[in-house]
């Protein structure tokens, strides 16, 4: 006999509380099946949330601090909390070998055939799936309502992958709640820096890789999206990658790097145009994005002229106002004064404007 089982019923996102749903649904079953396990100690470890169930004989509830977390998905971490303490993990899942201890889901635990999913991003079927745990992106696109052109699917923490169109019939094996799919509106730089950005807010602190190499690779991408970004950079990115999957204490700096790698390997053209061509295709990145004032709705109010502080705006009544764009700081504030919306924002398409203010009569 064991001397401990913990089921873990923490989810890792917030958006998908995928543990706490099952769990609700199926507490009776739940605690059959920790009392039958052949364990002295047996633990279930919940989310805040204000459980009220009646605790038997033999099963010890822990109610932790937290609704979600990453850190929840490491063994070693679990372990800790059973013991009174923070969820700090002291080595990956893989490394974790321990005689006298088991740690397992809620869907082990009731031997789910299926694994319940949150799908949302630009799918058209926006909530949970309970798909095959074995499973093609495309079924996954098909489930979720997705129809006409596709750009990408992220697959969450910890498996941390992202895949394109090419890939959509290439198998994969299903270990994250949360999924997002993506499409042409979606700029896959902006993107991979917010997805860093949550795993720079999951991280522990506790090993260097993981806490700053997540803080190296934040800003590395925001230089990118600043304009500031250098063509090396990508390369020193995949080299910190590389050292985080060796080294990260945590599955966390394993996901981050992971995620890195395959958008780069994925959408590395799309990325390199930032630095390339100081070009956003998607028209996402805002220090990218051009203001212009289109030729043949401007009627040269000077309405946009005098609340330009920047004096970037040329033009004066009834003539065609133009905006230069080396002076232009992106404000907005010309948008908001131009009753006869005029002024548009562009990303790598441009429309056609006149170099110098002309009458408006002339166009």
């Amino acid at each position: 006999m064991m001397d401990m089982i913990i089921c873990n019923a923490m989810p890792v996102y917030h958006e998908a509380p995928v543990s706490s749903m099952i769990i609700k649904d199926n507490i009776e079953k739940v605690m059959e099946a920790l009392l039958k396990e052949p364990a002295g100690i047996r633990y279930l470890i919940v989310p805040e949330g204000g459980w009220v169930w009646d605790k038997p004989e033999g099963l010890t509830i822990i109610e932790t601090r937290h609704k979600s977390g990453f850190s929840y998905g490491n063994d070693s971490a679990l372990k800790k909390v059973t013991e009174g303490e923070k969820p700090i993990p002291l080595c990956r899942n893989d490394e974790f070998h321990s005689d006298d201890c088991r740690v397992v889901t809620v869907e082990e635990l009731l031997n789910a055939g299926k694994k319940k999913v949150y799908v949302g991003g630009k799918a058209e079927k926006k909530g949970f799936l309970d798909l095959d745990r074995k499973i093609t992106p495309g079924y996954i696109l098909a489930a979720s309502g997705v129809q006409g052109i596709f750009k990408a699917m992220y697959f969450g923490h910890p498996m941390g992958v992202f895949i394109n169109e090419t890939m959509i019939d290439q198998p994969v094996e299903l270990t994250t709640d949360y999924i997002e799919i993506l499409n042409e509106s979606d700029c896959m730089l902006d993107y991979l820096l917010k997805t860093a950005d949550r795993y720079g807010k999951e991280a522990c602190g506790r090993c260097v890789f993981g806490h700053e190499g997540v803080f190296q690779i934040r800003m590395l991408l925001t230089d990118m999206t600043l304009k500031k970004g250098k063509i090396h950079d990508l390369n020193l990115i995949l080299d910190l990658c590389h050292e985080m999957k060796r080294q990260s204490l945590c599955e966390a700096g394993f996901s981050i790097a992971n995620t890195v790698e395959s958008a780069l390997d994925c959408f590395k053209s799309e990325i390199e145009e930032h630095i390339t061509r100081k070009s956003c295709k998607a028209g996402v990145c805002q220090k990218f994005l051009t203001f212009h004032i289109l030729p043949d709705i401007c009627t040269g109010c000077t309405e946009c002229l005098d609340v330009c502080e920047d004096e970037a705006i040329l033009g004066k009544k009834k003539f065609i106002h133009v905006i230069d764009q080396n002076e232009c700081s992106g404000c907005g504030d010309c948008i908001e004064a131009c009753e006869e919306n005029a002024i548009i924002r562009a990303g790598a398409d441009k429309p056609k404007c006149p170099k110098k203010p002309v009458p408006c009569k002339r166009i």
